[in-house]
Order: structure tokens, then C-alpha cells, then sequence
């Protein structure tokens, strides 16, 4: 399995022209958001809610409503009907169709967990004094790190094996297009 690797001249991360390391790229990004969320919850308990919970609320706050999003749809609108379409294998369609039932459903559920903390996070995001419940943010980042490893895997394998250059050409230019458009 291939993993994100950081350029090493200037530190960068991979782009569009390689659309499956900027799926796995988001994921380490989700990762440090999800870590920043764990730090905030404990922060908030033990301080309550200063300057420096409301900029880390502000952060968690914009990459799940903006770029989190992005990279759900980058999958259900670009990524899982490109390969259904490309898999020739009946047993592989099957075994994909398959998985992107089940990653489909993590998406719903993390949506879902989601938005039982976003109040708390756009209160305390505001300065205003809010709880972070510990079972909400459990259950949050334990979610998404099953979904990312489940995700990983399989998705690297379909991807290298289904895919060739001009797929990924266009999955990234559909991704890039995505991103540039405001979103509400």
C-alpha cells in the first residue's frame, strides 16, 4: 500500500495530478483534526473555554464543514462510480460494490456524529461556554478511524488495479473543480 509521503525539497503535499495520495493525504489531515478534537475536549474540561479553545474549534470547525465534505463527495460522486464502471471482474464488482455500501454507510454515520458536536464546537468556536461530551468525541474519532483504515486498503487496491492515467487524470481535475467552487 502506498502512503502519503511529504516531498522532501520543499515539504509539499501530493496534488490533484495524483488523486489517490490526495485522498490519503486528507486522511492524515483528518487525523490531525481528529487528534486537535480529542486535545480540545480534554482542554475545555480542564480550562474551560479560552482563546486558545475557540481557535481550535474554529479549526476543527472548518476542515469538517468544508474540506471533510469535499473528500466524502471526491468518493461517492467521483471515485466509486468511476471504478464500479471500470471493474470487469463479476467477483470483483461484487466484492466492491460491497465495500462502497459499507464505506457509503460510514459516511452517513460520521455525518450523523458529526452534527452532535458541531453546536458545541461553533458555541465554544464563539467563546461561549460549552461542554464537549467525551462519548460524542469518542465516538466521532472512532469512527472515522475505522473508516480511514477499512478505507485505505481496499480503496488503494481498487485504484491501482482498475485505474489507469487518463481516470486519474479526470478524478482529479473533477476533485481540483469541487474545491474551487464556494460552498454554502
Amino acid at each position: 500500500m502506498r502512503r502519503l509521503e511529504r516531498h522532501e525539497l520543499f515539504n509539499t503535499l501530493p496534488g490533484f495530478d495524483d488523486p489517490l495520495e490526495m485522498l490519503l493525504g486528507c486522511h492524515r489531515r483528518i487525523e490531525r483534526q481528529l487528534d486537535t478534537l480529542k486535545k480540545l475536549r480534554a482542554h475545555v474540561a480542564a480550562k474551560g473555554v479560552d482563546a486558545e479553545a475557540s481557535l481550535a474549534a474554529q479549526s476543527v470547525l472548518r476542515y469538517f464543514m468544508k474540506a471533510a465534505g469535499s473528500h466524502h463527495e471526491d468518493e461517492e460522486h467521483d471515485v466509486f462510480p468511476l471504478l464500479e464502471q471500470r471493474i470487469d471482474d463479476p467477483g470483483e464488482k461484487q466484492r466492491f460494490v460491497q465495500f462502497r455500501a459499507s464505506l457509503e454507510a460510514d459516511h452517513r454515520k460520521l455525518e450523523s456524529a458529526w452534527a452532535r458536536l458541531k453546536r458545541p464546537l461553533e458555541g465554544i468556536a464563539e467563546g461561549l461556554t460549552r461542554q464537549l461530551p467525551e462519548t460524542d468525541v469518542a465516538a466521532f474519532t472512532q469512527a472515522y478511524a475505522h473508516h480511514i483504515v477499512a478505507e485505505e486498503h481496499a480503496l488503494t487496491e481498487f485504484f491501482n488495479r482498475w485505474l489507469g492515467d487518463a481516470d486519474r487524470e479526470a478524478l482529479g481535475r473533477s476533485m481540483a473543480a469541487r474545491r474551487a467552487t464556494p460552498r454554502a
